[in-house]
């Protein structure tokens, strides 16, 4: 039996346990209702469809990201980014859901402004910090949607064929992710921004 009554905050919350431990494909609203033992149909008190609760989970997502106000303008920028890729590593469905077109919130606009004005404060003029927000969001997103194998696990490799795969390979095999995202974004940041 239910413990809470029904609500739209109790049935994100289900969706989100059921998106975090089964995946987005078994979230549908039959599987939600299941996880409240209630039916399908009281869901539709609160929800008009999966199309809503994908939006709902989205503001709960972005509300997530954080917002640094402490440091400089790349000490924000660094943790602002970090935190991000931690939600995301934490929900591995949020990629999916962030580039659905359809999912743009408000709620996301703290994080925005927040990057932006760090770009801009760095030194960087207003088409520059665009195009840098936009390279720092392709990073953290292809990080993360990244589920190729890296190093070619099961496969022999001749070492006199693929010499550079060879050395490499058992660095790309033993990448922790959150220190793998911190490399790459700080590469980044130098790039864009100039060294430390």
């Amino acid at each position: 039996m239910r413990a809470q009554p029904l609500s739209r905050a109790v049935i994100v919350a289900a969706a989100r346990r059921i998106a975090d431990t089964e995946g987005l494909a078994a979230l549908t609203l039959r599987r939600v209702a299941a996880e409240l033992d209630t039916g399908q149909a009281s869901l539709y008190r609160h929800i008009a469809d999966r199309g809503e609760l994908l939006s709902l989970l989205n503001e709960e997502l972005a509300r997530a990201f954080p917002v640094v106000r402490d440091g400089t303008a790349r000490e924000r920028l660094i943790a602002q980014w970090r935190g991000a890729h931690q939600v995301m590593l934490d929900h591995p469905w949020a990629a999916q859901v962030i580039n659905e077109p359809s999912s743009v919130t408000a709620t996301s606009l703290p994080f925005a402004e927040s990057a932006i004005a760090a770009f801009l404060e760095a030194g960087l003029d207003e088409h520059a910090a665009a195009r840098a927000y936009r390279a720092t969001w392709h990073l953290l997103i292809g990080q993360i949607v990244n589920d190729h194998p890296l190093g070619h696990p099961g496969f022999t490799i001749d070492p006199t064929t693929y010499p550079a795969l060879t050395a490499t390979r058992p660095h790309l095999t033993d990448l922790d992710p959150a220190t793998e995202f911190d490399w790459s974004l700080r590469q980044l940041l130098t790039g864009i921004l100039g060294p430390e």
